[in-house]
């Protein structure tokens, strides 16, 4: 079983300023931009890869049980990961995650809530969980449970994934027909958690492509693809995060199917800077290093989204500052 655990800190960042906002306020949201906001924020994550929101600090837990079968058996790599975003030098939230991978398996958690200013505005959570198998250089995903809560609405999203393909349960229930998404699509997805375990496991990295395959991701409604390209060694410094050497890579967020048309009105798509950092797991589970997104960076139409890896838990041993 895994339990997540996080707590807040409500650290201004300064030295990056939002264009167009007053001190301390953004301006409100707009539907329109509401759309592009939260798959924006939840890009930050899937750079982990990668897909999921700003989350708060809370000291709640949850839990997830994985499948009793022979795939969860034996030792266990475990990560447990916090990180603080800020936008335009304003704490916009934590977002908490913690994966296990045991035998051919694995289980992941994670929680995401909007805080500080941008609760003046717009508030969200989110819960997901996701289990399946590694499978080669890439995982597998068996069920993936997903809650958001909003000022204005409240959706349930559950993925079961069989030799059949992929069955889907939303509450509300989506209008698949309207933008849909095709069974070829769908082929070979991922849920948005499991992109994120898949980036974290390092399980596609090679020589070749150091910061790991392409993470091709459905999540019930919207198709799109996650790539990662290389550009470069560095040396981090953080006061309350992570320091050491990290390679820095480019992530681009590429929709192929289940958008409403034109909705970034011919803009391109920013791309975001991801640092990974490796981080070796002792305990002799299946995954022997982790690859770590230290720090993320990205701009937006409010200024310089930053998201730091404060907490970083590997196999219960603290690796951050």
């Amino acid at each position: 079983m895994i339990t997540l655990d996080f707590r807040h800190n409500s650290t201004k960042v300064t030295g990056h300023k939002c264009n167009g906002c007053g001190a301390g306020a953004f301006p409100p949201l707009s539907n329109e931009t509401e759309e592009v906001f939260l798959p924006m924020l939840k890009r930050l994550l899937i750079a982990s890869c990668l897909a999921l929101v700003p989350a708060a600090s809370m000291a709640q837990g949850m839990n997830v049980q994985p499948a009793a079968d022979e795939s969860q058996k034996g030792p266990s790599s475990t990560i447990q990961l916090v990180w603080q975003v800020y936008l335009g030098g304003f704490n916009l939230g934590n977002i908490g995650l913690k994966t296990s991978f045991t035998g051919n398996g694995y289980s992941a958690v994670s929680k995401l809530k909007t805080a500080g200013v941008v609760n003046s505005f717009y508030e969200a959570v989110i819960d997901a969980s996701s289990v399946g198998l590694v499978a080669g250089q890439g995982l597998q995903p068996t069920k993936y449970n997903s809650n958001t809560v909003n000022e204005k609405m409240s959706q349930k999203v559950d993925l079961t994934y069989s030799n059949a393909g992929i069955e889907l349960f939303a509450e509300p229930a989506y209008n698949t027909e309207r933008y849909p998404v095709s069974p070829d699509q769908k082929r070979g997805t991922l849920d948005p958690l499991s992109g994120i375990v898949q980036a974290l496991s390092g399980v596609s990295r090679s020589s070749a492509k150091p910061c790991g395959d392409t993470v091709r991701v459905f999540d019930g409604r919207r198709r799109y693809d996650i790539e990662l390209k290389f550009q470069g060694n560095d040396k981090l410094k953080s006061d309350e995060g992570y320091s050491g050497p990290a390679i820095r890579c480019i992530v681009s967020y590429k929709q192929l199917a289940g958008f409403k048309p034109n909705i970034n009105k011919g803009r391109a798509l920013p791309t975001i800077s991801v640092w990974f950092a490796q981080m070796d797991s002792s305990t002799g589970g299946p995954v022997k290093s982790f690859h770590v997104p230290v720090k993320i960076m990205t701009e937006t139409p409010y200024g310089v989204a930053l998201g730091h890896a404060r907490k970083i838990t590997v196999d219960g041993v603290q690796k951050s500052n």
